[in-house]
């Protein structure tokens, strides 16, 4: 999506929630297809607080003849509003922090909202309510130590060297004014005024405009019209602006253009050589700057042939283990993704607009977003078991040392960081569970022996004979024989 600029082209789950802390108990009991009953007790010192504070705010809301808001004794608040009114604001406003509490100190991770079930609020003693939720499920491990998984030389692609050059040399060029119609790669220097419906439009009025004819920006009615236009021309033009356009004064609007050029301008790039060296970077020589351009260029290439082998490794495991994804973790999965989307659109362009540039209905998306969101979801839970298989896990420290780096990358307070952690929402424990999982996918790299991609593309293309027997076998029901791998 482009910029502001009326000649710019147009292209087109559940939070987490801070783990509240207070005396409650919850027992497991397991049920079928990743489903747990928590039996809760909240004690009666919690309720009856929750019940107090439930008092105070009916209070303030209720009109008690005789007090002012706000002053009425508890007694007094009861007897008018009636006890039941006084349990349904308590639940209101205590039962999902014990629910998040119960979860907490069971150790469980739903994925959906719970079934509740609380039968009464005893006027004495424990109130005891249960939660029947479907949680995460685990993955049935299979190898996933000793494997050999192909894995590619860095290489820097062809001609990458020059395209760098080539842009520190466009950063040190120059512009300057030529006798001759305007083409591509030509900066132009225009004054336009923009009317529509015999209106000037604000957004469409500038002097002294910089404009690059070719470099993909403009919009196609611009491109056109100042192609082969040389200074102190005036051209006319119409450009109609869709109902998606973010700007206001321009949305849905045909507005008709006077465009003046006032200086047509081509850029003059510097020769390669040790000046352009000393200009651009703190290098004295042509070959030293090349030199690193060629290392950063090979740190680049290695690391993305790493995050390619970290990725496959992951794959591989997942390929080797069982586990089945329940519906609803994928639709929340697909739910993040779109928020993120809307999120990240710029302002004034609503998702509605999004879907409607892209020419896909919300249905459409979803569809194509769910395998991906599938697949994420079982790497991770796979990820989770090697996790718990092999007892990884996170200290304090390393979580409090990761948010000093995290800080000090974005210049930010340390302290200040990992107070917001530890006091906002659920921070700090999800950075812990994050380093696991980062602890875990690096000892799958550790106990993954790499071998040359051709080497791995081989394997891939094995056949056996066998197979075809074995897959005919098992359609007509009957035993698969055993064979020899034939290549």
């Amino acid at each position: 999506l482009g910029g502001s600029s009326p000649l710019t082209r147009i292209t087109s789950p559940v939070p987490p929630q801070r783990r509240p802390r207070m005396p409650l108990t919850a027992e497991v009991t397991p049920l079928e297809a990743n489903r747990v009953r928590l039996q809760v007790a909240v004690p009666q010192d919690e309720v009856r607080k929750e019940m107090d504070r439930a008092i105070r705010q009916v209070g303030r809301e209720v009109r008690v003849p005789g007090f002012r808001p706000g002053k009425a004794p508890p007694e007094v608040v009861v007897q008018r509003v009636g006890r039941d009114a006084i349990v349904q604001e308590m639940l209101k406003g205590a039962l999902g922090s014990w629910y998040a509490a119960a979860v907490a100190e069971a150790g469980v991770s739903p994925i959906d909202d719970p079934e509740l079930d609380l039968e009464e609020v005893p006027e004495e003693g424990d109130l005891t309510f249960t939660a029947t939720v479907d949680v995460k499920p685990k993955a049935a491990l299979g190898r996933y130590k000793g494997m050999e998984v192909g894995k590619a030389n860095p290489e820097i692609p062809e001609g990458a060297l020059e395209q760098q050059l080539e842009r520190l040399r466009e950063q040190a060029g120059r512009l300057t004014p030529v006798d001759r119609p305007a083409r591509e790669g030509d900066f132009l220097v225009i004054d336009f005024d923009g009317t529509s419906e015999g209106r000037r439009v604000r957004q469409a009025t500038a002097r002294d405009q910089v404009v690059q004819l070719g470099g993909g920006r403009l919009v196609p009615e611009f491109e056109r019209a100042l192609t082969g236009r040389s200074t102190r021309e005036t051209v006319t033009l119409t450009v109609a602006y869709d109902q998606s356009d973010q700007r206001d004064e321009l949305r849905g609007r045909t507005v008709e253009y006077t465009v003046t050029v006032k200086a047509v301008q081509e850029r003059e790039l510097p020769p390669l050589d040790d000046e352009l060296a000393v200009g651009v970077s703190e290098f004295d020589t042509l070959d030293e700057l090349k030199a690193d351009i060629v290392r950063r260029l090979g740190e680049a290439a290695q690391a993305q042939v790493d995050e390619i082998f970290r990725r496959m490794v992951i794959d591989a495991v997942t390929e080797n283990a069982t586990v089945e994804v329940p519906r609803v973790m994928v639709d929340r999965r697909v739910g993040t993704i779109l928020a993120q989307t809307a999120q990240q659109l710029p302002e004034g362009i609503s998702f509605e607009d999004y879907l409607a540039a892209t020419g896909r209905t919300l249905q459409e998306v979803v569809e194509e977003l769910r395998p991906d969101a599938e697949m994420a979801l079982r790497r991770e839970l796979v990820v989770e078991a090697v996790a718990e298989a092999e007892g990884i896990e996170v200290t304090d420290e390393e979580v409090e040392d990761q948010v000093r780096r995290d800080a000090e990358a974005t210049g930010r307070a340390p302290e200040r960081l990992l107070h917001d952690l530890r006091e906002h929402g659920d921070g700090f424990e999800a950075l812990r569970e994050d380093l696991r999982l980062r602890k875990a996918v690096d000892l799958l790299i550790a106990e993954t022996t790499a071998i040359p991609m051709e080497q791995a593309e081989a394997r891939e293309k094995l056949w056996t004979p066998d197979d075809a027997r074995r897959a005919a076998a098992q359609a007509e029901g009957k035993p698969a024989p055993a064979g020899k791998l034939w290549t």
